[in-house]
């Protein structure tokens, strides 16, 4: 399996886990996210998927602004 297929399935992983924890309202499901889509953003890159690279981008800013207003709670 080559690298980028395995990192596929890494960030598979974290992003589900991250869906589960913010189920249960867990504030550990932002960074979990956060570095999901970090490692998309790569993947996106390697892969030359752009318009999902700006998705993933996106996305984490939305989950580093909820992780703010989640912290102040």
């Amino acid at each position: 399996m080559t690298q980028l297929k395995i990192l596929s399935w890494v960030a598979f992983a974290l992003s589900t886990l991250g869906t589960f924890l913010n189920a249960y309202q867990i504030i550990w499901c932002w960074p979990v996210w956060c570095i999901a889509n970090c490692i998309w953003i790569y993947y996106s890159i390697k892969t030359k998927q752009y318009s999902q690279l700006w998705l993933w981008i996106v996305f984490t800013l939305s989950n580093l602004y909820a992780w703010y207003i989640w912290s102040r709670l």
